[in-house]
């Protein structure tokens, strides 16, 4: 998963926040991207080293550390109620030149009511549909996974700059993904 936002997205020299850690997978491949530093937190104690925190709160953590980008998969909760309530608290927490990045179902962005963080949102940048579906668990009775949703990376970015520019559509990960980083 983070493989395919980094295809995308210099993830490097970054000071990433993963505020919904769980069992600290992602803030590991995180890590491995080359992120300067990526600070934990979550609701609930999952056994990680981590802070507790709500991050739909107006509680702001404990770390001073000024956070580049908040890259989360968000819980969805009922008709996407949490995912809605990440989007809104990563927005508020952005600052000039922050990103933030959610791993959320790939049609997220086509419900109306949700436009206001899409189509009417001037951070809104980029959508990274994934060419391949997350197996979320192993199954160990012989019998091959086959995931059914697909899914995205949706990006805001808060740009300094007074400039709207329309958002793209990316996938990954990309067939010649490899080739083209060795050309750049």
């Amino acid at each position: 998963m983070i493989d395919a936002l980094a295809e995308h997205v210099d993830l490097r020299w970054l000071t990433v926040w993963e505020p919904d850690c769980g069992s600290g997978d992602m803030a590991e491949a995180l890590r491995r991207t080359g992120c300067a530093g990526v600070y934990m937190s979550d609701i609930v104690d999952c056994g990680q080293q981590h802070e507790l925190l709500d991050f739909t709160s107006e509680r702001n953590p404990e770390i001073e550390a000024r956070f580049n980008a908040i890259v989360t998969n968000p819980p969805f909760g009922q008709s996407g109620s949490l995912a809605s309530a990440f989007i809104n608290a990563g927005l508020k927490r952005l600052g000039s030149g922050g990103l933030l990045a959610l791993l959320l179902p790939c049609d997220f962005d086509s419900a109306k009511t949700w436009a206001r963080y899409f189509a009417d949102c001037p951070d809104f940048v980029a959508k990274i549909a994934l060419t391949r579906r997350i197996v979320w668990f192993q199954r160990d009775d012989g019998i091959r996974e086959a995931p059914k949703e697909n899914h995205a990376w949706f990006l805001w970015h808060r740009s300094p700059l007074c400039v709207c520019r329309a958002p793209v559509i990316l996938y990954a990960p990309s067939i010649n993904g490899a080739a083209e980083r060795a050309m750049a």
